[in-house]
């Protein structure tokens, strides 16, 4: 039957009814058909070809995401900004990724950019996870919307002075950090928990991100008596140059760090005497030991992290970028909630308790913001990297 053949009262209602649903359908289509997520990132600049690898996680989760039906019921959509390398440039992408349709953001990676954007986030009342390591960024009262999907320098600063203190038995550490977000928090965690084994460092030496010798900080060092160096580095150049430094000086301290020493970069480049007491901090998940291997889900993941150009050189940091898992995890909870409400999300998001992320049991309390614990941490040596088990990913536990 057609419309025409309706009595007029009803053939009106239907008419105006398809017109309501026409124009429903209009206002969609010209708010998006698709979830948009803002992604600030260093396109350009002095960090932008060491933090390029992170964002890898962002295209799995995605495609993965998508492939079973997004969020909603709609594709997720990652919207790009440059911010230049420069933290200073954060509250500006920031404000445009919002202007432009984002309902929840991430990145920058970078503790002073994350830290310099969090501001921004915080204040717009966004959902947020960057790429951060420093301690700040887990106080979930100073940064309410912003989560931290990874372990943070308060644990790495533990597992370090534990590492130096139990095993290593060494007793005069200096401190080598940039002068960065990461490295002034990294470098009081390290003083914090040297502190409570009863060591205080023979020295600490700030260098600037753009330095390209390390000689004259790690002279002082060695002046100084120590017989181990920890390094706080965000872009891998400060391991590159710290390696150069050491290699050229033929002074082989035990070295250790994050997460930024493990760079393939410098395993092909660097005198193995250097690395054979070398260690970084991990996610326990993303290594092995004599008797355990890595999980079947970690391997089959870092699989296909490896098959990205970006991965090339530091797929580690790709395969424990904190984005992956925060992205799974926003699906399942406005999924849940059905509708994208940044206050409902934000209250699921401070309830969640183990949830079986990639790179661990993730979670979150409304004054505790950052995902994993102490625990889910290990040290690992750099050289384990040229074992034929890391498939270029997983680190061998020390």
């Amino acid at each position: 039957m057609t419309t025409q053949n309706l009595h007029p009262s009803r053939r009106n209602v239907l008419l105006a009814g398809a017109s309501l649903l026409a124009g429903a359908q209009n206002v969609f289509a010209q708010r998006g058909d698709t979830i948009k997520i803002g992604s600030a990132r260093a396109m350009t600049g002095l960090v932008a070809s060491s933090f390029a690898p992170l964002y890898v996680s962002v295209k799995i989760a995605v495609e993965e995401i998508n492939a079973k039906g997004g969020i909603l019921g709609r594709q997720v959509e990652i919207v790009e900004a440059d911010d230049e390398s420069s933290p200073a440039k954060e509250p500006a992408v920031m404000r445009k990724l919002i202007d432009s349709g984002a309902q929840a953001l991430l990145g920058p990676v970078g503790s002073s950019h994350t830290i310099a954007a969090a501001t921004t986030t915080t204040a717009a009342k966004v959902i947020h996870a960057g790429g951060g390591w420093a301690e700040e960024l887990a106080d979930g009262l100073k940064y309410p919307y912003h989560y931290q999907f990874t372990y943070n320098t308060g644990h790495q600063g533990e597992a370090i002075a534990r590492l130096i203190v139990e095993k290593l038995k060494l007793k005069k550490v200096g401190i080598l950090q940039e002068n960065s977000g990461l490295g002034e928090s990294g470098g009081a965690a390290t003083v914090r928990a040297l502190k409570k084994r009863g060591l205080e460092p023979v020295g600490t030496e700030v260098y600037p991100p753009n330095a390209t010798d390390l000689k004259v900080y790690l002279n002082k060092l060695r002046a100084a008596g120590a017989d181990a160096i920890v390094l706080w580095n965000s872009p891998v150049q400060g391991m590159l140059l710290t390696a150069a430094g050491l290699q050229a000086m033929k002074w082989y301290p035990a070295l250790l760090g994050g997460n930024s020493l493990f760079s393939n970069t410098v395993l092909e480049n660097t005198d193995p005497e250097v690395l054979k007491n070398a260690y970084g901090t991990l996610i326990k998940t993303m290594t092995y030991s004599a008797t355990e291997a890595p999980g079947a889900r970690q391997v089959a993941y870092a699989k296909r992290v490896v098959t990205f150009p970006e991965s090339k050189f530091w797929e580690i940091n790709a395969a424990i970028s904190p984005f992956y898992d925060y992205l799974h995890l926003l699906k399942v909870v406005v999924d849940n909630e059905k509708r994208f409400d940044t206050e409902r999300i934000k209250k699921a998001f401070d309830a969640t308790k183990n949830y079986d992320g990639m790179i661990g049991s993730i979670s979150f309390s409304p004054e505790n913001h950052c995902a994993l614990t102490g625990d889910q941490m290990v040290m690992a040596t750099l050289l384990s990297g040229k074992d034929a088990r890391s498939m270029g990913v997983f680190r061998e536990r020390a």
